[in-house]
């Protein structure tokens, strides 16, 4: 990408839609430059079941990020869960075109047409991204493109994204209602691994647990490859409601205990205190709890979770390429002992929680949708990523002047205009 381009992306989520505006600076990094947020209700289980509504929170997040960057978008990328997507790796060979002048970049773009036209796809999907892995050229290996090398064919291992019809017509409808185009769709996983994990973590094997609002995502990356991406839709509200109705209170109510015993485990609770709740009958009356009654509650979920993922790992044969496991998403990342219950259900030996606090960017709302900006800059140069905007330039000082001078005259002809009609029909009174 070049200084100066604009990309904007968009988190389309079960409970807010998050908009950032990024640009590309003189040291080849994203920049926000705008930002935006708004409330969502409009998606139930990776389904958009109100795109007008979804429209409207998306209409308010990027209004908001184009005020704070002065400019006017047009276009957005925009996330995709795992329940909405499906990866099907592919390996494929090709001649190269000119062998003494060596493999070119149009080669491999050639090679990537032939494994776009000899993807298998259902009624309604598309691609929406190849990953490129590796190359092979004369036995060896090269993970990055290897221009320049003198061969006659050469191989390629990547993953194909193919997307599900139906939720992309959903995104679009709701985009255009939003008065915007589709850039592309970016699987979220991309977004936050970009963020969250490291290159080590990535290449010993990592199982990547992202615990929103409404759903969780689960990956797992080896050898620096996404080998697995999936949703579930069980996620931090979860929890809030398992405690209202317990409880009879509401969720509002629920929501301030869960942060307020924000535990994983009952055994790390060290004074089990009285808690006084106002239940939701008509009389407004109050009960009595103890604190480990919350945590309770939120212990029983957070394993259901991990219970979940645990059969989801064994079913897809995805042991023996976990050496460690990351937590993050603002579902779950500051209930302290989160880590704890993984390391004991999952019997994986190095966990961490990697909360959005953590991170250096603007609200941890924004977390996701920063990562997709950063991956989307990182596709390269060969690549056109940049975002469809305009830029609102406020007027200079001169331009102003003019501008109050002409509202003058106009203001001066429309009186004057005014006073001869009058003068008009004061004469035809005089007249008559």
């Amino acid at each position: 990408m070049a200084i100066g381009d604009i990309i904007v992306g968009l988190d389309v989520g079960a409970s807010k839609v998050s908009c950032v505006i990024g640009q590309v600076n003189k040291f080849n990094e994203i920049e926000v430059i705008g930002y935006g947020l708004s409330p969502n209700s409009g998606i139930k289980k990776g389904r958009i079941i109100d795109p007008q509504v979804v429209a409207n929170s998306i209409k308010k997040s990027v209004s908001d990020a184009e005020e704070i960057a002065q400019i006017s978008a047009n276009s957005v990328y925009a996330n995709i869960k795992g329940m909405n997507v499906r990866i099907e790796k592919v390996y494929m060979e090709s001649e190269v075109e000119k062998p003494d002048d060596g493999l070119s970049i149009n080669d491999i773009y050639g090679l990537f047409s032939k494994v776009q036209l000899s993807t298998n796809l259902n009624k309604g999907e598309q691609i929406i991204d190849i990953l490129p892995h590796e190359y092979r050229i004369n036995g060896r290996v090269y993970k990055e493109e290897p221009v320049g090398a003198f061969c006659k064919n050469f191989g390629m291992e990547v993953e194909v994204i193919i997307a599900n019809g139906d939720y992309i017509e959903e995104i679009q409808k709701s985009l255009r209602l939003a008065g915007l185009k589709l850039d592309g769709l970016i699987i979220e996983t991309l977004a936050t691994s970009n963020i969250v994990l490291m290159s080590e973590e990535k290449d010993i094997g990592v199982l990547l647990v992202d615990i929103g609002a409404g759903h969780t995502d689960i990956s797992v990356y080896k050898n620096s490859k996404l080998e697995f991406y999936y949703t579930i839709p069980v996620g931090g509200d979860h929890i809030t409601n398992d405690i209202a109705l317990t409880f009879n209170i509401s969720t509002e109510e629920a929501e301030k205990l869960k942060r307020q015993y924000n535990l994983a485990m009952q055994a790390m609770i060290t004074n089990n205190h009285d808690i006084k709740l106002t239940t939701k009958m008509s009389s407004e009356s109050e009960s009595i709890i103890k604190c480990s009654d919350i945590v309770q509650v939120i212990e029983a979920r957070v394993k259901e979770i991990y219970q979940i993922i645990k059969k989801i790992i064994r079913d897809n044969s995805l042991n023996n390429k976990i050496e460690c496991m990351v937590i993050t998403g603002q579902g779950i990342s500051n209930i302290v002992g989160a880590e704890e219950l993984a390391m004991l259900i999952l019997k994986i030996n190095q966990v961490r929680v990697c909360s959005p606090k953590l991170i250096n960017i603007i609200k941890p709302q924004h977390t996701t949708v920063f990562g997709m900006v950063r991956y989307i800059a990182s596709l390269g140069a060969n690549k056109h990523v940049n975002s469809d905007v305009e830029i609102i330039t406020e007027m200079t000082f001169k331009e102003r002047i003019l501008d109050g001078l002409k509202s003058v005259r106009e203001k001066i002809k429309l009186n004057n205009s005014k006073d001869k009609k009058e003068k008009r029909n004061r004469k035809m009174e005089e007249e008559e």
